[in-house]
């Protein structure tokens, strides 16, 4: 959900390059299976576009991302010497592998560009904080939050791991609310056991209240989760313009088409920001240069997307506006107040 259209670039570009980002992205992952998998962009990122620079005897450096979570949010993982750390369970998977695992110089570059913040033997003297991230975007498998056994699998999790490391860098996580697809997405990811669209959209909320419900346990005011709520921004366009809401969707009627990734930018901007995107700098008529470092957009092998044009996009940044500015709320949403549960399916 992130990695499609390149959206940490893209959220780069919105903002005028207010923002900036480092990211952990697995494709089909889970917030329990990626701090066992670590990232998997390798070799979906290995482009022309991805290209850092020339190091250790002139190989080339792609933009891969941080290996694994706790390089991310702490500047350092000292598992990654391990190499049976960061292993995809699945090894029959070709696409999707941990560019620290498929590329020694990339693990070279990536512990060089993190060195400073290992702990040392004397870490009182030598110790620098950790990289100072304002927030952390997380989102789980998009059917996770909706169903019980794997909520709490993900609940487990935050407990364990993640509180522990919002604490000693003071991030404050924010969780995106995923969409809802259809049927019509493969027969390994549908909505089976959400009824609907309607449904899954609210089912997948109520996952993620429960989710912020105990990160705000243990972490302070200054550090309240908060909820991105894109799954609300599509459910506004399955109502009111279902044509629409289609082209929202890559082929595969799961990923978000560049579309798609336009409205959640917005909506994922106003709960970083407190404010919607600049319109001189999201509304172009040359929508497309909106993504012109991006490092991918779909797969290789997957038909291209189009760009919205302007005036799509400006509805978009409407429908973005209404939810996060006027509080819209989608009629057929359900806000499901005692932690239901989907069907397992």
């Amino acid at each position: 959900m992130f990695y499609f259209n390149d959206f940490p670039r893209f959220l780069e570009e919105i903002s005028g390059y207010q923002i900036i980002q480092d990211s952990c992205l697995h494709g089909g992952a889970s917030i329990a299976s990626l701090l066992m998998e670590g990232n998997g962009m390798y070799p979906q990122f290995k482009t022309n576009t991805s290209v850092i620079g020339t190091y250790y005897h002139n190989q080339t450096i792609y933009d891969y991302g941080a290996c694994t979570v706790p390089q991310l949010l702490l500047g350092w993982d000292d598992r990654l010497q391990d190499p049976g750390y960061a292993q995809p369970n699945d090894k029959n998977n070709t696409s999707i592998k941990n560019p620290c695992r498929q590329d020694g110089y990339y693990l070279e570059y990536a512990i060089q560009k993190y060195k400073k913040y290992a702990p040392t033997k004397h870490h009182h003297l030598h110790y620098t904080p950790p990289p100072k991230w304002d927030f952390a975007l997380i989102n789980d498998n998009t059917r996770n939050p909706a169903r019980a056994l794997t909520r709490a699998l993900a609940l487990e999790t935050l407990e364990r791991f993640h509180v522990d490391w919002f604490l000693k860098t003071g991030v404050t996580p924010v969780f995106l609310w995923t969409y809802a697809y259809t049927i019509n997405s493969t027969e390994r990811r549908n909505m089976t056991g959400m009824d609907d669209v309607a449904n899954f959209t609210s089912l997948t909320y109520a996952g993620y209240k429960e989710y912020v419900k105990l990160l705000e346990l243990y972490l302070p005011e200054a550090q309240k989760p908060r909820i991105a709520p894109v799954g609300l921004a599509f459910l506004t366009v399955f109502e009111e313009n279902f044509d629409l809401w289609e082209t929202l969707f890559h082929s595969d009627h799961i990923h978000a088409s560049p579309s798609g990734t336009f409205l959640q930018g917005c909506v994922i901007y106003y709960t970083l920001m407190g404010r919607m995107p600049d319109k001189h700098i999201v509304l172009r008529h040359d929508m497309a240069s909106l993504w012109h470092r991006a490092r991918m957009m779909q797969h290789a092998w997957e038909p291209e997307n189009p760009f919205p044009d302007k005036e799509t996009a400006a509805y978009l940044y409407r429908i973005a506006e209404r939810i996060m500015v006027e509080g819209h709320v989608p009629k057929s949403f359900i806000d499901y107040q005692n932690g239901e549960v989907a069907d397992e399916g």
